[in-house]
Order: C-alpha cells, then sequence, then structure tokens
C-alpha cells in the first residue's frame, strides 16, 4: 500500500497528476529571483512578487513556470498564504537569527538544503506552511 498525498492527485493541465518541482527547478527559481531583484534594484521585483503572490508565484517561479499549492488541498495558494511564506517566515528567521548571531540562519539554511532531498522535495517552509511546489511545466 503506498501512501500518496492529495496534491497527488490533483490534475494538471494536462490531466495527468502534478509533478513536485526539483531541488534545481526551485534553486532556479530562487537565483533568478535574486538576479531581477538586484536588477530591478528590489522595486521593480517587489512589485511583480506582490501581483503574482495571488497566483501562488514569485517572479522567478512564474518564469520557471512553478507554481506553490496548498499541501492537503492542492488548490493554488492564496496571496495571504504566499505572504506568510515569502515574508513572514523568512523575516522570523532574520529576527531570530540576529538574536542569536547567525546561529539560526545556519540551521535554517542548513535545514532547508536537507530538506529539499526529502520526499517531494518539501523544505522545512513547505511543512510549516503545508505548501507544495509544484513543476506545471
Amino acid at each position: 500500500m503506498s501512501y500518496t498525498t492529495p496534491i497527488d492527485n490533483v490534475p494538471a493541465n494536462t490531466g495527468s497528476p502534478m509533478r513536485y518541482a526539483s531541488f534545481q527547478h526551485r534553486l532556479g527559481a530562487y537565483a533568478l529571483d535574486c538576479v531581477l531583484a538586484f536588477i530591478t534594484a528590489g522595486i521593480g521585483w517587489l512589485i511583480w512578487s506582490l501581483i503574482v503572490w495571488g497566483q501562488g508565484q514569485t517572479p522567478g517561479k512564474q518564469i520557471l513556470k512553478i507554481r506553490v499549492r496548498g499541501a492537503e488541498t492542492g488548490a493554488v495558494a492564496s496571496w495571504g498564504h504566499m505572504a506568510v511564506r515569502e515574508f513572514l517566515v523568512p523575516l522570523t528567521v532574520l529576527v531570530v537569527s540576529v538574536i542569536t548571531y547567525g546561529v539560526a540562519f545556519v540551521a535554517w539554511f542548513v535545514l532547508e538544503i536537507v530538506f529539499y532531498f526529502t520526499k517531494n522535495s518539501r523544505t522545512l517552509r513547505d511543512l510549516w506552511v503545508k505548501t507544495a511546489v509544484i513543476n506545471e511545466a
């Protein structure tokens, strides 16, 4: 008997189950977000992010055709859910890192990398906010 999560049963545009985004795909989206933020001095990237969060994406994820969905329902993550995932969780890590003189940041970074290689490539952040990053390409 195999275990499937609800997200595995959500049909994609092609009618097949959705595929979780790989480590490389997610890393590419993150790198693209960093480059876009740098090129636009953060302003353009922030405006673009605020617009596409409602579609369960960041600018980098939108370009690479990956989307954040609720792990339990398979529904596209709402704007508020994306705000928690992309802003509140990193802000919390930043505040705790300042308090712990960077120890929390190192721990967070290591855990994020380790969790990329677990079942379904769901990171610690994905588990906390109950999301899954899906490859729609």
